[in-house]
């Protein structure tokens, strides 16, 4: 019986990486090596600003341009939230 049960927590993981992304939107994961990385949904049109750029040279400049499945982001969390925010109210 353990199988069926490892079987329903693989169809569970697979469930939320599989989530739909909504249209105009783009996944990263936020967050440093050290600490617990956030999922956020950024909009394609932030990828434009110049902070977003900033960060996402870093990420290829420490992870590489070959990352494999959501895109990563070396940022605190925290603080990324607060830049999207302040992004999205300047739009």
């Amino acid at each position: 019986m353990g199988w069926r049960r490892k079987e329903k927590e693989t169809a569970v993981q697979y469930e939320r990486l599989t989530e739909r992304i909504p249209k105009g939107y783009v996944p990263m994961l936020v967050g440093s090596e050290e600490g617990e990385a956030e999922r956020f949904l950024v909009r394609v049109k932030h990828l434009s600003d110049p902070c977003i750029v900033a960060l996402l040279e870093k990420a290829a400049q420490e992870f590489g341009y070959g990352q494999k499945g959501i895109l990563r982001i070396p940022c605190d969390a925290q603080q990324f939230r607060d830049m999207v925010h302040v992004i999205s109210k300047d739009r």
